[in-house]
């Protein structure tokens, strides 16, 4: 295992962070790992990171010396690599299915004896059909990540946005399987689609908003006290006092007419 620039990070966390601080990488003759070491701000014992493998063969011969295998994500590996990235710390297994842009993952948190909460998230991305003939390659990714003021939201926040920033020039390694049909609706007529900040729901909340307002200035003039013609010798005596006792919810507040 070597060192390499952070800029050969196979995995890129999402904007604002956490950085990338070191990529460690080993070659493989059909793939490679990385441990991509990233940015820490907590007090549990070990590193922030996230352990990626990119296989380009999932039908490689074991028996080739040097060569990656993915193992299968069972509960009790996925246990033995918690308790070995974070020692002390209690994981539970959440039971909520979640899914990013590359498919479902599975993730635990816990707290550590420093108070910092912990997440470990699992994934692996490969056709959802297997390829006798042209295996498509796999990848296969684990995040380690403790933070003393996060909560567990902005902890998934990192893997829900991380982007995958390498690949292999085979025609036939793709992890990813088709990629997904096109909306339904797309192409046909009273089907109209909005580009980003402009959807149904935010359409409808301004329209909403812009129809209060309009019957708030229908309203107003009926409520407002009648204007009279000041001369500028004339002192406008100062206006009433509302009445003390609330009226009922629901009706609007009529001021009293001005002082002759």
């Amino acid at each position: 295992m070597s060192e390499v620039p952070a800029t050969r990070a196979i995995v890129v966390p999402p904007p604002g962070g956490p950085s990338v601080v070191a990529v460690l990488q080993q070659q493989y003759q059909d793939g490679l790992s990385q441990e991509i070491a990233l940015s820490t701000a907590s007090l549990t014992t070990g590193q922030n990171a996230f352990y990626v493998s990119l296989l380009n063969n999932t039908a490689g011969n074991m028996e080739i010396p040097n060569t990656l295998s993915l193992p299968s994500m069972t509960p009790d590996r996925l246990q033995s690599e918690m308790e070995e990235r974070m020692p002390g710390v209690e994981m539970e297994t959440s039971l909520v299915y979640v899914q990013n842009r590359f498919g479902p993952f599975g993730f635990a948190t816990g707290r550590s004896s420093a108070g910092d909460l912990c997440l470990y998230a699992w994934q692996r991305i490969e056709p959802g059909e297997p390829a006798i003939f042209v295996p498509g390659g796999a990848v296969s990714v684990r995040l380690r990540l403790c933070d003393a003021d996060a909560s567990v939201d902005q902890l998934l926040r990192v893997f829900y946005g991380y982007t995958i920033a390498a690949y292999y020039r085979q025609e036939s390694w793709n992890p990813y399987g088709d990629p997904p049909s096109p909306p339904a609706h797309f192409g046909e007529k009273d089907a109209p689609l909005y580009p980003l900040g402009l959807g149904s729901g935010e359409s409808a909340t301004v329209v909403r908003r812009r129809s209060l307002s309009e019957e708030t200035r229908r309203v107003a003039p009926s409520v407002q006290a009648p204007r009279r013609t000041i001369d500028k010798d004339t002192i406008e005596p100062p206006a009433a006092a509302p009445p003390e006792a609330a009226p009922p919810s629901g009706y609007p507040v009529v001021p009293p007419p001005p002082a002759q």
